[in-house]
């Protein structure tokens, strides 16, 4: 085992130098990149960096999408022993400067030229940054304070020919200790954290997701989702390298089922908001069968239902039900696998927001087990997962390989083991509340653990509504439960010293803007349609569907439909699509008190 990400990098690349490392699409058409040209392109940026003057411990920037560009600065940047930290693309100007400032990044690697103008913007207040590398050059305005990757890696090959030992006496010194990574959070509930990530802790957590989630040859993934976010970085990059394995580039989020097609990845890993799309679009799909047909899948799907029960109880169907549904699996469900690009697919997961435990029935039914992972940024990503053999639907699974969990007296999850970071950068109060004396992590979620060490999780810490009754209340229970039904997209539950629950509630466009055609109903664009009455009926009846479903005190009362989803843009939602609650607390405080008047 590797004990450092940067070897375990090079030894593979001499492994498998004439393997694809990378798949990405150029000119309508999917090209393979080798290790061997991986490693290479690595040592050229190495090199380009320490032309400018990047040394051991310093800290370069990555604003950028998915693309192999991303993860060759990443493992130039480490292997210098110095320390990468990511930005996410949608970051306004203000928030790209406060990351490059905070983490006082000298270099920092950017898209394109929107990306640049961003950084150029706040230039003044970034003292410590003494250039800015864009990938995508057209457009931009190049000089000597912004220049091409290209002549950053001409810059790398001359260092290198002036210092040929330069690059391997670098990347040797990388000791398990040193920082890798500063991954900022995504600031739900105030500012961005950086959250330090050492060599040692991803080797270490990649090390224990291997003993689970072993990698096999011809291995593909993926990426679409911000590498800027733990969870893909640890897939797509991380594990990637440490596996061996094919990370194929999705060419945007819209063009994910053509990409998913195309790729065809053994390993999938998706958002709860993905699941749920394609959860919504398979059973739309079925809708809009002829009856009989409809009747038929719909008949195999309640099958499906009843075995994943069986299942879940540790029996099984009785033989003659269990041939019929194998016929069903070999027929209907795998063109619903094969529709998704997720027919060759054998592990597929959840993670980084609760998933309705419904929508993972549904998926496990028709062939496709998904399992929920739980974590944080602090620890790598992954605290506890349900091995895919043995999956526990409504609970996290057990803690990984090496690490331990338990729960505190006030119900917090804690965690211990090698992927717990060594806390924030520049802020030792918060490393002091998040990691206590013992090393015990504090997640700020409250969960419970079964007797088979499985951990489920019923609400954050800071999340807990508690009434004007004084009852204690989880609102993501009651929001996965709305967004279930096809016509909600999200969901946020309001209710804190209050006397008693609302919802500010946006609709699904595609699926409300169906409904309205088959209605015909009339409408110059969606936010008229969000006040028409019969839209309006749909959202009542699929609230007091969740309400049956609820004591009392946690049943909606009143709600707000909103003219629009949630928007990354107007930081309502994060850049994997979670929402933040104090930003939608205080943008529609109005709305919200009148459902109280």
């Amino acid at each position: 085992m590797a004990d450092t990400m940067v070897r375990a990098f090079l030894d593979q690349a001499r492994r498998i130098a004439d393997r694809d490392a990378f798949k990405v699409k150029r000119d309508g058409e999917w090209e393979g990149i080798t290790w061997g040209d991986y490693a290479r392109s690595v040592r050229r940026v190495a090199g380009g960096l320490r032309s400018l003057g990047v040394d051991r411990g310093d800290k370069v920037s990555i604003l950028s999408l998915n693309r192999p560009e991303w993860h060759v600065a990443d493992l130039a940047v480490q292997s210098l022993g110095a320390v990468s930290v990511p930005i996410y693309v949608t970051n306004s100007p203000p928030q790209v400067a406060y990351i490059v400032g905070h983490s006082e990044s000298k270099v920092i690697f950017c898209e394109d030229a929107g990306q640049v103008t961003k950084v150029l913007e706040k230039k003044g207040e970034l003292p410590a940054l003494i250039a800015v590398v864009v990938l995508d050059a057209g457009g931009a305005a190049l000089d000597e304070f912004v220049r091409s990757y290209e002549s950053l890696a001409a810059a790398g090959d001359a260092w290198e020919r002036d210092h040929p030992e330069d690059f391997d006496e670098h990347a040797g010194a990388v000791g398990p200790e040193d920082l890798a990574t500063i991954v900022y959070t995504s600031g739900t509930t105030g500012p961005p954290k950086g959250a330090m990530l050492t060599q040692s802790n991803l080797a270490w957590t990649c090390d224990s997701l291997d003993q689970i989630l072993p990698g096999e040859p011809g291995d593909r993934k993926l990426s679409y989702l911000p590498l800027s976010h733990i969870a893909e970085r640890m897939v797509s990059d991380m594990l990637h390298i440490w596996q061996g394995t094919e990370t194929w580039f999705a060419q945007s989020i819209d063009t994910l089922r053509e990409d998913l097609t195309a790729c065809r990845p053994t390993v999938f890993f998706g958002v709860p908001r993905v699941w749920e799309k394609f959860h919504a679009g398979l059973q739309g799909f079925i809708g809009n069968l002829p009856p009989e047909q409809r009747e038929r899948v719909e008949q195999a799907v309640g099958l499906g239902l009843k075995r994943v029960e069986a299942l879940q109880a540790g029996t099984s169907l009785p033989p003659d039900l269990e041939a019929v549904y194998q016929e069903a699996d070999r027929t209907v469900f795998a063109l619903a696998r094969q529709m998704l690009g997720l027919d060759l697919a054998r592990v597929l997961i959840s993670g980084a927001a609760p998933i309705n435990p419904d929508v993972l029935r549904f998926f496990h039914a028709v062939g496709l087990p998904v399992a929920e992972v739980y974590g944080q940024t602090e620890d790598c990503g992954p605290t506890t997962i349900n091995r895919v053999d043995a999956i526990k639907i409504g609970t996290v699974g057990p803690a990984i390989p090496g690490a331990e969990i338990r729960i505190a007296e006030d119900g917090e999850v804690l965690a211990r083991g090698g992927n717990v970071g060594p806390g924030y950068y520049k802020d030792p109060e918060a490393t002091a509340e998040l990691i206590d004396s013992e090393g015990w992590m504090h997640s700020g979620d409250v969960g419970e653990i079964d007797a088979g060490g499985f951990l489920r999780i019923t609400d954050r810490k800071k999340d807990l509504i508690i009434t004007a009754a004084g009852k204690n209340i989880a609102p993501q229970v009651v929001e996965n439960l709305l967004k279930y039904s096809p016509w909600i997209s999200q969901a946020v539950v309001i209710g804190d010293r209050r006397p008693y629950l609302t919802a500010i509630v946006t609709l699904d466009q595609e699926k409300v803007a169906q409904f309205a055609e088959q209605k015909g109903i009339a409408h110059a664009d969606f936010a008229e349609l969000t006040r028409h009455p019969d839209v309006l009926r749909l959202v009542e009846v699929a609230v007091g569907e969740v309400n049956a479903q609820l004591a009392k005190p946690e049943q909606i009362k009143r709600w707000t439909v909103l003219e629009r989803d949630f928007l990354q843009e107007a930081e309502e939602v994060t850049p994997t699509l979670k929402v933040r609650r104090r930003a939608i607390n205080q943008k529609y405080a109005e709305a919200i008190d009148a459902m109280y008047a």
